[in-house]
């Protein structure tokens, strides 16, 4: 997982997809072999879009991501690159005629330059460690790029790691990440920063003689967990591309991040929040000479997303935002004045480009039946001039899919609380059915109404599937975001059983055939709904924590639970003790599964294997899978396949629900023969 610097750290597990209506059902192969876009670019003139498109290699067991092209005015695309292990991040060169981008072809990964007509891509760089990032100048003979620092004593760590005198003192010699420059035709590159302190996101000013770009002082060491709280503390600096000293121009004691040049270079708008784990994000505008930030957003009631950008005529500045189950991009006046959006719908738009003469917006759009494509359309006048220009799956139309509906319900305190609900395949009225209560991770994150086509297998199956935005979620505004503080397990856990409870009302669940599971803050809350109510037949927690205590240093955001819990372990241990799933562990009957990456830093396995284990002493009828190679989430498609499996054998054997063989099961047999 990502450490996304203003983002919730605690993130849902389960990948979130949906799709058209056809008389096939989905199986997890027909979830893997869904292909994903993604960072679509418009050309500086405008002609064309370059956008990367992400394929399951069955055979090599992973997913791969692949370069293509297609005219902004639509037809047929074309695909630029086919490196073995893949491409991404790709970037148009100033005068359009190459594109830089991202691939691990034979030194880690490197930026690495191709012709935009096609042709054989060539390597720019050649760095010890990967790059991370990476901005094309504005004459476009240079690129500014972050890459990790290669230790001074290297040969003397190499040795000692020879000798195995290789002792690793914790929280100390770390390793930074450094801004460089480097010229597109001799090679010749210049570091630009240095000190204790990492570099993110470069940017390079109109006139090409200096970058801004956000630092923090967060270090790493290999192979080790570190404390993110440096991470999420970082602030704007602007240095000359010859380097020297550099500017600070932002205090704030949390993040301020992904600094963007105004056109006429004399402003840079960022984003930032004050809180770091869950307030508010706002963008920002400051002189690049400094002085008082200018809050854009101060009035608009949700956090402004990603994708912050200028307008070419420097008027305003557009963002991405989640409101409520729907995401959409926003504009705002540089000026001030009100947020307004510029999409509409219940839809999802996510990654968007404006065209450099400001009259398009290319944007990744999906809704509740249909995958995500590339669309483009006039950035004034609305939406219904917008036009479809790649149609990723065409496939989907062959699946009969499930309907969604949003359900709305009240939880403690009158407060108003929403999710998804996913009716079965073939659902009859007045027919009730087996109920999956899916609780989302975070705490501060939410369920969205998208294109879910992990679901549609549930639903393939017979199932039912709710899926709550409890208070703590985000979309609904910061105040109900920070509604369930030092309360981690209380009032959120009642809003999620009244979700359960009215959709029983509705008719639809079977309130002897519920069953939940969840991932990370939402294994956690699995954990948590076992030991405090037996109404759940069987139970999934994934990546889940069961002692916010030892958790703590076990983790590499013990922040988050400094402001969840209001307090460190032993200023309020009773806040930590109270909230933990191991407090009540001898209450637990529910048959439990559990599931953990071995590698996930995030979440510690020791986590699942206190649970377990006290579990099994008790007597608990408890399953553990251990996943090798994996981190906080399951990425490995053969893992997917066996892990799907072994989730609808377990919830169907709880609830006495035999099949001659079940969809998902014939998708794991094909799977593993990665025919």
């Amino acid at each position: 997982m990502k450490r996304l610097v203003l983002t919730p750290v605690l993130l849902v597990v389960f990948f979130v997809l949906t799709f058209a209506a056809g008389e096939k059902r989905f199986t997890i192969e027909d979830a893997l072999a869904l292909k994903v876009i993604g960072a679509p670019q418009f050309s500086p003139d405008g002609k064309r879009l370059v956008y990367t498109l992400s394929e399951w290699d069955r055979k090599e067991d992973r997913r791969v991501t692949h370069l293509y092209l297609v005219s902004a005015d639509g037809g047929k695309s074309i695909k630029l690159t086919n490196g073995e292990k893949g491409e991404n991040a790709p970037q148009w060169s100033p005068d359009g005629t190459r594109i830089a981008f991202l691939a691990d072809r034979d030194k880690g990964t490197q930026i690495w330059m191709i012709p935009a007509d096609g042709g054989e891509a060539e390597k720019l760089t050649s760095e010890e460690n990967a790059i991370q990032s990476f901005r094309w100048s504005p004459d476009g003979k240079h690129i500014a790029f972050v890459t990790r620092d290669v230790p001074k004593d290297k040969e003397a760590r190499e040795k000692k790691k020879k000798d195995k005198f290789d002792t690793i003192t914790v929280d100390q010699d770390l390793i930074y990440s450094h801004l460089w420059t480097i010229n597109v035709e001799s090679k010749d590159k210049k570091r630009v920063t240095e000190g204790a302190f990492s570099v993110q996101m470069p940017q390079w000013s109109p006139d090409g003689k200096w970058l801004a770009y956000a630092a923090s002082k967060a270090g790493a060491q290999e192979s080790i967990f570190t404390d993110i709280s440096d991470d999420r503390d970082s602030d704007v600096f602007v240095i000359a591309v010859t380097g020297g000293t550099s500017r600070k121009l932002t205090t704030n004691p949390s993040a301020d991040a992904n600094p963007q040049w105004s056109p006429d270079g004399k402003w840079i708008a960022y984003m930032a929040n004050t809180d770091s784990w869950a307030s508010k994000t706002d963008v920002m505008l400051i002189g690049v000479d400094g002085g008082m930030p200018k809050n854009l957003t101060t009035g608009f009631i949700e956090s402004a997303g990603g994708g912050l950008t200028w307008s070419p005529d420097g008027r305003a500045l557009y963002f991405t935002s989640g409101v409520g189950m729907y995401s959409h991009i926003f504009s705002v006046p540089v000026a001030g004045g009100a947020v307004t959006p510029i999409t509409t719908g219940n839809r999802f738009y996510g990654q968007f480009n404006v065209s450099a003469d400001g009259k398009r917006i290319a944007y990744l759009l999906n809704d509740s039946r249909t995958p995500e494509d590339l669309w483009v359309a006039a950035l004034t006048g609305g939406q219904n001039n917008a036009k479809q220009i790649t149609t990723a799956n065409p496939h989907v139309k062959d699946f009969a899919l499930a309907e969604s509906e949003i359900v709305k319900w009240k939880g403690p305190d009158n407060f108003d609380i929403e999710g998804v609900l996913l009716k079965p395949l073939g659902y009859e009225a007045g027919k009730k059915y087996p109920l999956i209560l899916q609780i989302h991770g975070g705490p501060y994150g939410k369920f969205s109404d998208t294109f879910n086509s992990r679901n549609q297998i549930w639903t393939a199956n017979g199932y039912a599937v709710l899926m709550p935005n409890p208070r703590g979620s985000t979309g609904y505004g910061n105040k109900f975001t920070v509604a369930n503080l030092g309360d981690w397990g209380g009032k959120d856990f009642q809003d999620i059983l009244a979700g359960v409870d009215a959709v029983i009302a509705k008719g639809i669940a079977d309130a002897d055939k519920c069953v939940v599971m969840g991932g990370s803050y939402g294994g956690f809350m699995t954990f948590w709904t076992v030991s405090q109510t037996d109404r759940f037949k069987a139970a999934i927690g994934h990546a889940a924590i069961s002692d916010w205590y030892s958790f703590y240093g076990q983790s590499d955001i013990p922040g988050l639970m400094e402001f969840g819990f209001k307090g460190k372990p032993w200023e309020v241990p009773e806040n930590y003790r109270r909230w933990s799933p191991i407090t009540y562990v001898a209450k637990v009957k529910t048959p439990l599964m559990i599931t953990h990456g071995e590698r996930d830093m995030r979440v510690n396995i020791q986590q699942g294997e206190q649970y377990y284990r006290s579990l099994k002493k008790r007597g608990v009828e408890v399953i553990f899978y251990r996943y090798p190679r994996e981190g906080h989430g399951i990425q490995e498609p053969n893992h997917i396949i066996d892990l799907t499996a072994r989730q609808l054998e377990w919830f169907d054997s709880h609830l006495g629900i035999k099949r001659e063989k079940p969809v998902e099961m014939k998708a794991a047999s094909a799977g593993n023969s990665n025919e």
